[in-house]
């Protein structure tokens, strides 16, 4: 991740992961989000849940390669 820029694909199944882990209860087929995802990936600052979005992250940290 800190060397290489992430596919979409890749990036999309670690959002459901982290999707599922968060929402997922029970074993029943149906979760309910009860908040965006948006909204989780925001600041607790902002009222978010301080998740980091894996896009913008992986930007950062090949910017912070190429700075150097």
């Amino acid at each position: 991740m800190s060397l290489f820029k992430m596919s979409v694909s890749v990036i999309n199944i670690i959002i459901r992961m982290q999707r599922e882990f968060l929402w997922g209860w029970g074993h029943e087929g149906r979760r309910i989000a009860w908040v965006e995802w948006e909204n989780t990936c925001k600041t607790k600052e902002e009222s978010g849940l301080g998740i980091k979005d894996l896009r913008m992250f992986n930007m950062a940290i090949l910017g912070k390669w190429k700075w150097r």
